[in-house]
Formats: structure tokens, C-alpha cells, sequence
């Protein structure tokens, strides 16, 4: 069932490329156009630029890029449709289509995995919240602080405690088992190769990914006798620890508008500070911080800010986690809790707003951090001072803000006991530059290319067809598909008229809709950027169409000749006589175009 055009376009008008390619990528306005790096393929140079004039974005790295719908569909790894309803929900537009079910939609087993936990994930949710065999589990949330509205913003769901609900559920929607072991949701016997629950008598926490689809669960125990305290998904074509920040599809827009991602230890961490006031927090589900991980990060922000528990376990996680971000040139901070706690028996234990003033008031530098760890042993042990005083200088030489550093500085020298300013010439020595400073702006404009005359014609002309819809009304009958030596052009003029005919008018951005080859894309894009100094008059246009149809009185004197020929060759005097007028006629017209 075909989505109707006009929600297409009504989403389209209500919705701005720059406000969604924002929600994913950090963006700086560059002149008339925003940039930044691309979330497609990883980068230190930002080469994604986003126009909102065009409403089209386009990478010069991995010529990725179209427009809004393209964009999401890309970027969520989506189909169109998807993409449409995706976007519809977001500008509160109803999307007739019900996508899930419909199959053609489904593009491959990892989006069946997904509509296996979503759907199921219902079934949970309604388990705890209305029926007597969620009570128990219902209640124990109540006493950990969880509201009703917690509940289902999370949309936090309860297994029953029985080997086979999922397992019927799943067959009598009509899934795959094996599929639904691969996804996570199943075990399996491997001596009877018997699917059984994963999850059974657990509360279940959902698992959302970045563009916030459910690929996996965490299934929390609620009764002291239970093991382990959190049973989460396995690892899945799905669900890969070391790509998942809990949290970042609500937490992306406080993200790009603080400049700033709290890094958190668990999911229950997140929800329970979100719930407090914190929004732009994520957690990395208890394990290290990975290199996915920090591509992800790189690409929203530069900031980071670590609140670990306040144990030892939580001290070494903060070190081992702030180097490596400090590392790839973030800016990293510390929030460190009282020792023993964690931000959930903190808030429990104070409250909200004693919470968020903690927060705004005990942020430190990690470089800071990780010295203070230290102060003891460089007072009193000379080799250790050192040490220290080396690793000191190599840390604050990644801090990307000079303001950030020498306030490092400034209190490092009180430690060490030497004068500030020449710690900070000692530190200044080794700074790299950031990658945020090392390399221009990307050349906006286009750069002179050596066309020949008729590929000079075909771009003018696709230019000024864009530019003024008027023209294109005036003049495409007098082109033809043969005109084009560019096929890049020839498909472009082909889809122009093919969507006019239909809709009866055309932005690039629809244009770039409807191109499915990224090399034909990439071409029309580098078409919309090509210089064209005034608005043409009449004759110039005509001198395009001259040039591109010069090609057809070549191509017909070939034909005329080789039919007067075939006159010859059989004796039909008749259509001799005639094909030898129409070479007589077209030699004069090519004459006289060449006057």
C-alpha cells in the first residue's frame, strides 16, 4: 500500500533538515551552509555539509547524502516508508501506512529481530501493569522509587516466571524460534535443540538503540534468591554491547544543545537521574568504553563528563576510561560521588534538586582528577614525583581547551611547586592542535573544472531548470533524451520531466528522492553547486539547445545516407528522391548554423 504523495509532501513542509541531521550530527554554520563530521564513515575532518536552502545534505567524503527522507533512511537503516512514518512522528503527522505489517517493508532479518522485541515488549509491559502476575514485580518497582509514568515512558515490562511464554507467543504470531534465539529473546537445549525463555520471572527493562528500536533486554531480578541481579540480551546480529549508549535516542537533543554527554555506569543510573532533571545522559551497560562507542560520541559533542559510583571499582573505571577518551581529544570531566554511592542512592538519599546542584558544582577536569590521585605519593616519593610530573604534562597537552588547561596547570603547579608559567610553556610545547582547529573549512566552492562545449550546455541548462521552474516549462520539449553525452544528465532531465508530469513541480530535494544510483546523486548536487553568475535571457538559452541538438543533424544525415543507400541498393526511385531532398535540406540548415 503506496504512501499518498501529499503526506509525503506535508511532512516534507513541516520538516527542516538542518533540526534532524542535528538530532545525529554536532552541526557549525560554514556561510550559507552547516558542516560537520559525517555519521556515515569515520573522520577527523568535518566533510558533511547540510544546506538549508537546498533542504539536502551531502558527504564530499563517502558521497553519502540526499535529502530528509534519504538522510533517515541511511542513517536509521530504514526503508522509505519507514523513513516517512519515522518523520511523520516526529512533525505529528498520521502516516495512513500501518509499516509493521507490512512485509515488503521488512528488509531484512535484523528489523524482524526488532518488531520480535517490540511486540513481545508489549505483552510484557501489559503483564506487569494489569494483571495480578505482575503485582509482585509491580510493587517492588514501586518501592525503588518507579512511578506509574516512569513505568511506561520506559515502557518496563515483567517475564512470567514460565519456560515457554515467549516461546508460544512467537510461534502463534508466526516467528521463527531459531530466529528468535538468534535474536536473543529464546535459549535453546543443546542436547534436545528445545527453545525455551530467556527471561523468566524478571522484570524487563528495554533495550533501545540510538534511533530508539528496541534490539535487546535487560531482565532485572527482584527477589534476593535470584542470580544473577541483571540477565541482559546476548550478543546479536542486533545488539553489540560495544555500540549501545543506553539512552542516546532521548538524550541526543539535551546532548547537541549542552555540548555535553554524562557518561553513567547502568542503565538504571540513567533513568533514575533522567527522572531527576539530568537529560543529556547515557550509559555504556557496564562495559568499557569501546572505540564504537567514541565515534559516536566524537560525533556529537566534544565534552564528556564521567559520574561513576563513588567505590573503587568506579575510581578505575573513571582512569581507564577518562585516558582513553582524553586520548581521542575530548574534553573530559569528572563528577565523583561520595564514596559507596551510586547517582540512584544519591538521589534517593538527598533528593533531585540537591542532585542537580551536585552535579553543576563538583565537575572537575579528569587531568585534575587523575593527579589529585596521586597527591599523596608526589609529596612524598621524589621518583614517583617524577613520573607523575611527565604523564601530568602529556595529559594536559590533550586538553582541547586552552582556557581548560591552564586552569590544569595553574593548580598542577601548586602540587609540583614550580611556577605556572613555565609548567604551561612545558605543556603548550607538546599541544597538538585540535582536530576541531587543524584543518580549514572545507572548499564550499566549486572548483573550476575543463568542460567541453556541450557538457558546459547540459549543465547550464539542468542549472537554469532548477534555478526557475518557468524555463524548464519554456524549453524542455526542445531537448531531447539523445541530447545528453553526459548519462548522468540524461537520467537527471529523464527524472525532472518523469516527477513534473506527475506533480507538477519539482525541488532538488524531491529530485534527489527519486534517484536511486548515489554516483547520479552525487552528480546533481555537485549540478546545484555549479556557478552560474545572472538569470540567462532567451538567446543564451537557445545557444545551450543549439549546441546540444548540433548533434542531431550529424546523426541524421548518417540515417538519411544509409536509407538513401538502401533506395539505391533495391531501385526505389520514389524514396531515393525523397532522402536525397532531406540531405540537401539538412546540409543547409547546418550550414546556416554555423553563419
Amino acid at each position: 500500500m503506496r504512501i499518498p504523495q501529499t503526506t509525503i509532501d506535508e511532512i516534507k513542509q513541516n520538516t527542516d533538515i538542518i533540526d534532524v541531521v542535528s538530532e545525529y550530527v554536532k552541526l557549525e554554520k560554514r556561510g550559507r551552509n552547516y558542516i560537520g563530521l559525517c555519521p556515515f564513515h569515520d573522520e577527523k575532518t568535518p566533510s558533511f555539509t547540510v544546506s538549508e536552502d537546498k533542504q539536502i545534505c551531502h558527504c564530499f567524503g563517502c558521497k553519502k547524502g540526499g535529502n530528509v527522507f534519504q538522510f533517515i533512511q541511511e542513517i536509521e537503516k530504514v526503508s522509505f516508508a519507514e523513513a516517512v512514518k519515522h518523520l511523520g512522528e516526529r512533525a505529528n503527522i498520521k502516516v495512513q501506512t500501518e509499516l509493521s505489517s507490512q512485509k515488503q517493508d521488512i528488509a531484512s532479518d535484523d528489523l524482524v529481530m526488532i518488531q520480535m522485541h517490540e511486540e513481545l515488549l508489549d505483552y510484557y509491559h501489559y503483564l506487569l501493569k494489569k494483571t495480578v502476575e505482575g503485582e509482585t514485580a509491580l510493587k517492588y518497582l514501586y518501592s525503588r522509587g518507579f512511578t506509574d509514568e516512569m513505568i511506561d515512558q520506559r515502557k518496563i515490562g515483567y517475564a512470567p516466571d514460565a519456560s515457554n511464554f515467549a516461546t508460544d507467543y512467537m510461534e502463534k504470531k508466526g516467528y521463527s524460534l531459531s530466529l528468535g534465539y538468534e535474536a536473543g529473546i529464546l535459549s535453546r537445549n543443546e542436547s534436545t535443540f528445545d527453545y525455551y525463555d530467556r527471561f523468566r520471572d524478571r522484570i524487563i527493562f528495554p533495550l533501545p538503540n540510538a534511533q530508539g528500536r528496541i534490539i535487546g533486554y535487560s531482565g532485572r531480578a527482584y527477589h534476593d534468591d535470584q542470580t544473577p541481579k541483571y540477565l541482559n540480551s546476548p550478543e546479536s546480529p542486533i545488539f553489540q554491547k560495544r555500540k549501545l549508549l543506553y539512552n542516546l535516542d532521548k538524550a541526543r537533543k539535551s546532548i547537541r544543545q549542552q555540548d555535553e554527554i554524562i557518561l553513567l555506569e547502568g542503565f538504571m543510573d540513567v533513568i533514575k537521574t533522567s527522572e531527576a532533571g539530568l537529560h543529556n545522559v547515557v550509559a555504556s551497560m557496564g562495559t568499557q568504553i569501546s572505540k564504537e562507542h567514541m565515534t559516536i560520541l566524537k560525533k556529537l559533542c566534544k565534552n564528556v563528563t564521567m559520574m561513576f559510583d563513588g567505590d573503587f571499582a568506579g575510581v578505575q573505571a573513571t582512569l581507564k576510561t577518562g585516558q582513553a577518551l582524553l586520548e581521542q581529544q575530548f574534553d573530559v570531566f569528572v563528577i565523583q560521588l561520595p564514596t559507596d554511592m551510586d547517582p540512584d542512592e544519591y538521589i534517593e538519599k538527598y533528593g533531585a534538586e540537591r542532585f542537580l546542584e551536585f552535579v553543576s558544582n563538583e565537575k572537575k577536569s579528569f587531568v585534575s582528577f587523575k593527579l589529585k590521585q596521586h597527591q599523596q605519593e608526589i609529596q612524598n616519593n621524589d621518583l614517583a614525583f617524577e613520573k607523575h610530573y611527565k604523564v601530568f604534562v602529556d595529559d594536559a597537552a590533550l586538553i582541547q581547551s586552552q582556557i581548560l588547561r591552564q586552569k590544569v596547570v595553574q593548580e598542577a603547579a601548586e602540587l609540583f611547586k614550580v611556577h605556572p608559567d613555565s609548567l604551561l610553556n612545558e605543556v603548550e610545547s607538546r599541544h597538538p592542535q585540535s582536530h576541531y582547529q587543524q584543518t580549514p573549512a572545507i572548499q564550499q566552492t566549486p572548483q573550476p573544472m575543463r568542460l567541453s562545449k556541450n557538457e558546459k550546455a547540459e549543465r547550464a541548462i539542468l542549472k537554469h531548470f532548477f534555478n526557475d521552474k518557468s524555463l524548464f516549462l519554456r524549453f524542455y520539449q526542445d531537448i531531447e533524451e539523445s541530447d545528453f553525452t553526459n548519462e548522468h544528465f540524461k537520467r537527471i532531465f529523464n527524472v525532472l520531466q518523469e516527477y513534473y508530469a506527475e506533480f507538477e513541480q519539482f525541488t532538488i530535494s524531491d529530485i534527489l528522492g527519486y534517484i536511486k544510483h548515489d554516483d547520479v546523486k552525487e552528480t546533481l548536487i555537485q549540478l546545484v553547486d555549479y556557478p552560474l553568475n545572472h538569470n540567462p535571457y532567451e538567446n543564451e538559452m537557445l545557444d545551450y539547445i543549439s549546441v546540444m541538438t548540433s548533434n542531431r543533424s550529424t546523426e541524421t544525415l548518417e540515417t538519411l545516407q544509409a536509407r538513401l543507400n538502401e533506395a539505391i541498393r533495391i531501385g526505389d526511385s520514389d524514396a531515393q528522391k525523397y532522402y536525397l531532398e532531406q540531405i540537401v535540406n539538412r546540409k543547409r540548415e547546418s550550414l546556416r548554423s554555423k553563419d
